[in-house]
This record gives structure tokens, C-alpha cells and sequence, in this order.
């Protein structure tokens, strides 16, 4: 019995330090650490400014046709407006993951402008009409603003990058003459504006440099279709006519800065 008993005062002995070693403190795990991540979601407004270049190629067609026009042939003047731009854009952006997709529109004042002329004017026949005799087009784009949808990712946080595209449209002014003076007594000059609507596609990136602002570099390739008009002849000479068609299109490159009022800053671990 004595024996027994020591017996199970040793067991007790040995069980009570392993228990107590079971229940002493594990030694603490920090979390992991939490990382802030920009959240582009959100409403903004900002300004931009830029440079645009384009075609504003004018035709001219001899009417009724150009055998019974005989001292003026079917020729082109080549165009190329450029000019600077300023304006600003409103837009709201939509974040899922990597994902931002949103809405944007802008508009601007411009002064992408070119004028030509050539002198003098070669008649069917290919010979010049005569000394002074000459042809002139002018091209204006006075304003123009887009309504653009974006679709992009986020290379990092802070810099989204982005294609664009959807509806440009804008005030263009256009005129052109067809001048046989001063051998000649007839002219036949155009001069109107028109409000144009067309289509725009592009690409950008834009970096978040503070919580709530971020700047951009944007470029957009714009075509506002053609434009027509025919011109009676100065003093009235039936049924001769010149008609003119110009082209309207080009690209711009532009630098933007936005404040935008949106999401939560999101948190990862």
C-alpha cells in the first residue's frame, strides 16, 4: 500500500510541470502589416491644356463640270491646322480591383487655325489661268468638347492607365475664294461656321500624387467629318459654281490636373 501510494505522488509530480508548461503564454504574433491603397472612385473636376495638330484639306470642284469649267481644274490645297487648346473636364470614375472605368466630359476653347493659298490657277488644259489668279481656304476649330467613356487598370496604386473614347464636337469656322482677278472679273468666295459632330478615341495615364488630386497626360485623335458648300460666281456668271469641301480632323496631346471628391481609401493586408 505504502508503495502504492509513492507510486502516484511521483505521477502527480512529473504531470503537474507539463500541464503548467501547456498553459503558459504562447509568445504574440503582430498582424500583418496594413497597406493604404488609393481608391480612384469618385467624382472629379480638374483643367487642361494642350497643343493640337490636324487636316483641314479643302477640294475644289469646277461646276457644272469641269470640261465646260474649263479654266479651272479639280485640285486640293493641302491644310494643316495646329494651334493651342485650354479648357476643363468634370468625370466620374468606378474602381473594382485593378479595374477603373468611368465617364468623362471636357470642353475647350481652341485656336487650331491654318490658311493656304496658291497662285496661279491651273486650268484644265494644265496651263496657269494667269499672273494674280489664285485659290484660298481657311480653316478655324473656335471650341470643341468630348463626351468620352475611359476603361482602364492601375499599374500601381497611384498611376491609372487608360484608353478613352465616344462623341467630339465643336464650332469650326470655314471659308475659301476662287479668284481669277486680275485678269478676270469673277470670284467666287465662301464664308460660314458650323457646329460639328463627330467621334474621338485616345489613351492616357494619370498619376495621384496627393490624397485627392492627380495630374494627366492625354492624347486624342478626333475626326469631325467633312464639310461642303457650293459658291455662286461675283458678278453673277450662270451656271458656273466652285464647290468646296474641307476635311476636319487631327490629334492633340493635352496635360490635366483633377481634385476628385470620392471613395474610401481602401485598406489591404
Amino acid at each position: 500500500m505504502k508503495r502504492l501510494l509513492l507510486t502516484g505522488v511521483a505521477a502527480v509530480a512529473f504531470a503537474v510541470p507539463a500541464v503548467a508548461a501547456d498553459l503558459a503564454p504562447r509568445p504574440y504574433k503582430a498582424p500583418p502589416p496594413l497597406v493604404v491603397a488609393y481608391n480612384w472612385t469618385g467624382f472629379y473636376l480638374g483643367a487642361n491644356a494642350g497643343y493640337g495638330w490636324g487636316t483641314g484639306d479643302t477640294n475644289y470642284d469646277p461646276l457644272p463640270n469641269p470640261v465646260a469649267f474649263i479654266d479651272l481644274a479639280p485640285t486640293t490645297l493641302g491644310l494643316k491646322p495646329k494651334g493651342a487648346l485650354a479648357g476643363g473636364q468634370a468625370g466620374y470614375n468606378w474602381q473594382s480591383g485593378a479595374f477603373v472605368g468611368g465617364l468623362e466630359a471636357d470642353i475647350q476653347w481652341s485656336d487650331i487655325r491654318a490658311d493656304a493659298i496658291v497662285t496661279p490657277i491651273i486650268a484644265n488644259n494644265l496651263a496657269p489661268f494667269g499672273a494674280g489668279s489664285y485659290l484660298a481656304t481657311s480653316e478655324k476649330i473656335k471650341w470643341f468638347g468630348t463626351v468620352r467613356g475611359r476603361a482602364g487598370f492601375t499599374a500601381t496604386d497611384t498611376l491609372l492607365l487608360y484608353a478613352t473614347g465616344g462623341l467630339a464636337y465643336g464650332e469650326v469656322e470655314y471659308a475659301a475664294n476662287t479668284s481669277f482677278l486680275p485678269i478676270g472679273t469673277i470670284q467666287y468666295p465662301t464664308s460660314f461656321s458650323k457646329t460639328k459632330v463627330g467621334w474621338t478615341v485616345g489613351a492616357g495615364a494619370e498619376w495621384a500624387f496627393a490624397p485627392n488630386w492627380s495630374a494627366k497626360l492625354e492624347y486624342l485623335h478626333y475626326d469631325l467629318g467633312n464639310e461642303s458648300t457650293i459658291a455662286n460666281p461675283i458678278p453673277a456668271n450662270p451656271p458656273f459654281q466652285v464647290a468646296y469641301d474641307w476635311k476636319t480632323s487631327g490629334d492633340l496631346v493635352r496635360v490635366g490636373i483633377n481634385y476628385r471628391w470620392g471613395g474610401p481609401i481602401l485598406a489591404k493586408y
